[in-house]
């Protein structure tokens, strides 16, 4: 099977935790206060480049319609997901694992003398114990002064649990490339 293509993702033959269901409470007050309402439309999605991953959905390309949807004009910030996971006492997958990738480049030089994995078709992707969120780079790392910047490692179901608890939803991947 091909690798994805834009970041590392866990093997799934490997050896995990196994990952329990959390539970959050939705909240109540869900507006579309940061939404930005997208009137939906047709579109081609996919590529036929060699580049390309089918596996991912990006081939063949092929005509798509999507209805109307609301987007939030920003990512998910630090600051907004400690919220969550104050309120919930939410744990991350990548805080279950005990790592996630981390790009090399951000890597400390004491953190890359602990590297014990990268993936052959993304050597970039570095395997770093203890990057999880709120250590993006690994131990001695910190969100204290990034609460503005996007919330990292987090994986699909952690951004099903934080929407479930804000009461919004993911978009499609025909949304999402709409």
């Amino acid at each position: 099977m091909a690798s994805p293509c834009c970041g590392a993702s866990r093997p799934t033959s490997s050896k995990r935790k196994t990952l329990r269901k959390q539970k959050t409470k939705r909240k109540s007050d869900t507006s579309f206060k940061g939404m930005i309402g997208l009137s939906g439309g047709t579109f081609t999605m996919g590529t036929h480049d060699s580049e390309g991953f089918p596996e991912d959905g990006e081939g063949p390309m092929r005509e798509v319609t999507v209805d109307s949807f609301y987007l939030d004009a920003c990512a998910v910030t630090n600051a907004e997901f400690a919220k969550f996971v104050r309120a919930t006492s939410y744990k991350t997958e990548a805080e279950m694992f005990g790592w996630s990738f981390v790009f090399h480049l951000f890597v400390s030089p004491k953190n890359a003398s602990n590297i014990s994995q990268t993936v052959v078709d993304t050597p970039w992707w570095w395997a770093v114990d203890g990057a999880y969120w709120h250590c993006p780079e690994g131990p001695n790392s910190s969100v204290q002064n990034r609460w503005n910047h996007p919330a990292i490692h987090i994986s699909w179901n952690d951004a099903v649990a934080y929407c479930e608890w804000v009461g919004k939803r993911l978009p499609t991947e025909a949304e999402w490339e709409f």
